[in-house]
């Protein structure tokens, strides 16, 4: 398995030719639609999705939004033991999101939020603006009261489930706007998202160590309160927050302040969930229940369906994440000049294809898309161990296939030629599986000290910059030292790039060049006081 440019070129081609062709819907225009589809499934006794939840892949609804992201602050607390990762201490920090990923879910079917997804110690969730008036300030009382409920049966779980346990602490970002509502998932592996600079923030928002709710300044335009220009914590700024934090959505529809009915309401999900415990039909928390295996090579073949907390896996291997640099004010852009069709289509064709670069090229596995990011594991090894030099080896040649790709994508697309490409890699050992609750509701979760870095590490990047972690560095064949400079950063570093280090390289047989920039011979990179500040 390789990358070749006649390979890639031609699946591009295909991706664009064979893309369906992109309808873009207003959400008002959705719901009625929506709402037929589901009164026919329930008729038929058949399974409904929430809306937007499973799109079909050629529909693009732009819909009003409250983005909320919970972080979980202190969640390397539990994964580490005495600063290092165990196999212990993995097992402690997925019992741990375990626990709160389940919390959580059972929050939200009891609430107007929609999960989008869980990301290690962080969830994406959203609120629908469904008035037809855009985002009021009813619907940020319910993203408050979904808030408020989340943290009060986090709090109870961890205390009636775990004997405290598994205390968490969140920080919490929330942000209005705009988006356009995708899916690009399978059945098995729905992928909803929402493309948009108000998803972005939010997430930016949950950014950081100190817990507490933060919001942004439309936020607070909207609840009438000062806008401060600064991420700045807003919990105790005013009792007009205090109010709005326990705001509720009375039965017959109306707005009411206070906690009355949110005790109650935990209750009966905790005493739902003991009863579950008890039937056997929810692992109990506080029986130790992951069991880890090690997974041959190449992680293409992992089947997350078949994983559970029984059914780990636990191994060396490297962490990657590619993300498009732009790509936000991109798509912004696209709503307001109504190009969302074109914005959507350059997505998915430079998401099918980084997937295809993973798993086809390079025998990776894609964990999750991520906006206009992907989440990616890959390793190198025998039936018996995994070889951490070989791994860092195929990471390094994976990371220039996705580059060497994007080219070919921005040569064959249309106005993405702005866009960059930022990715970030760390080797270590980390677990694959499921958590949560059981069924299609679980999550696919790979969360380790080398997710974690490797997220990070390409967050720092500047557009076409590739880092790779120090474990990463320091397990490298020799020879990437003239492509990595000793912080572990190359710019613009391609397929060509890292074939030619190893003594790979094959000309492809063309005699058009393969790319329109010049490198050096080693291709040392800038220095990392280049990067971008996190």
């Amino acid at each position: 398995m390789s990358w070749r440019h006649q390979t890639a070129q031609m699946r591009i081609k295909k991706l664009i030719g064979d893309a369906p062709k992109f309808s873009v819907q207003d959400f008002n225009d959705y719901m009625p639609l929506y709402e037929a589809r589901r009164t026919a499934l329930m008729a038929q006794k058949q399974a409904v999705t929430p809306p937007l939840f499973s799109l079909e892949k050629g529909k693009a609804v732009v819909v009003d939004t409250v983005q909320i992201y919970i972080a979980i602050t202190n969640y390397d607390e539990y994964r580490l033991e005495e600063e290092r990762e165990t196999e212990a201490s993995h097992e402690k920090a997925l019992r741990f999101l375990h626990l709160h990923y389940s919390a959580a879910d059972r929050v939200i079917e009891q609430s107007s939020a929609q999960r989008v997804d869980f990301h290690g110690g962080r969830m994406h969730a959203v609120i629908l603006g469904q008035s037809g008036l855009g985002v009021t300030r009813e619907t940020i009382a319910e993203a408050f009261a979904f808030i408020h409920d989340l943290q009060l049966v986090a709090d109870e779980a961890n205390r009636t489930l775990a004997g405290n346990e598994f205390t968490a602490r969140f920080r919490i970002g929330v942000d209005v706007g705009t988006c356009v509502a995708i899916n690009n998932g399978t059945s098995g592996e729905q992928e909803p998202m929402f493309l948009g600079s108000a998803a972005n923030h939010a997430a930016k928002l949950a950014d950081g160590d100190e817990p507490g709710v933060y919001v942004s300044d439309r936020v607070r335009a909207l609840l009438n309160v000062p806008e401060l220009g600064v991420l700045e914590r807003f919990s105790g700024l005013d009792q007009n927050f205090v109010s709005l934090n326990a705001a509720r959505r009375s039965d017959d529809g109306t707005i009411v302040f206070g906690v009355q009915d949110a005790v109650s309401k935990s209750t009966a999900l905790l005493s739902d969930w003991q009863s579950e415990i008890h039937n056997g039909t929810m692992p109990d928390i506080t029986d130790p229940s992951f069991k880890f295996s090690y997974q041959q090579p190449p992680l293409s073949e992992i089947d997350y369906s078949e994983l559970s907390p029984s059914r780990s896996v636990r191994m060396p291997l490297v962490s990657m994440f590619a993300d498009l640099s732009g790509y936000t004010n991109y798509v912004d852009e696209a709503v307001q000049a109504g190009k969302i069709a074109e914005a959507v289509l350059a997505l998915f064709v430079i998401r099918q294809e980084f997937q295809n670069v993973v798993e086809a090229d390079f025998g990776g596995r894609k964990v999750r898309f991520i906006g206009d990011c992907i989440h990616a594991v890959i390793a190198e090894g025998d039936r018996l161990q995994a070889n951490e030099r070989e791994s860092v080896s195929l990471a390094a040649k994976c990371a220039g296939g996705l580059r060497s790709s994007f080219e070919l994508c921005q040569q064959e697309l249309d106005g993405i030629e702005t866009l960059g490409l930022a990715i970030g890699a760390e080797l270590g050992p980390t677990p694959i599986t499921r958590v949560g609750i059981r069924g299609e509701r679980s999550v696919r979760l790979v969360s380790s000290v080398a997710s974690s870095r490797s997220e990070q590490m390409q967050q720092e990047c500047p557009e076409n910059g590739t880092l790779f972690g120090p474990k990463a560095l320091k397990a490298a064949p020799s020879a990437l030292n003239d492509i990595f400079d000793e912080q572990g950063f190359s710019s613009d570093m391609n397929f060509e790039d890292v074939t030619t280090c190893l003594s790979e390289f094959t000309p492809p047989a063309t005699s058009t060049p393969l790319y329109a920039r010049a490198h050096s011979t080693s291709n040392v990179s800038t220095p990392r006081a280049h990067l971008k500040a996190k």
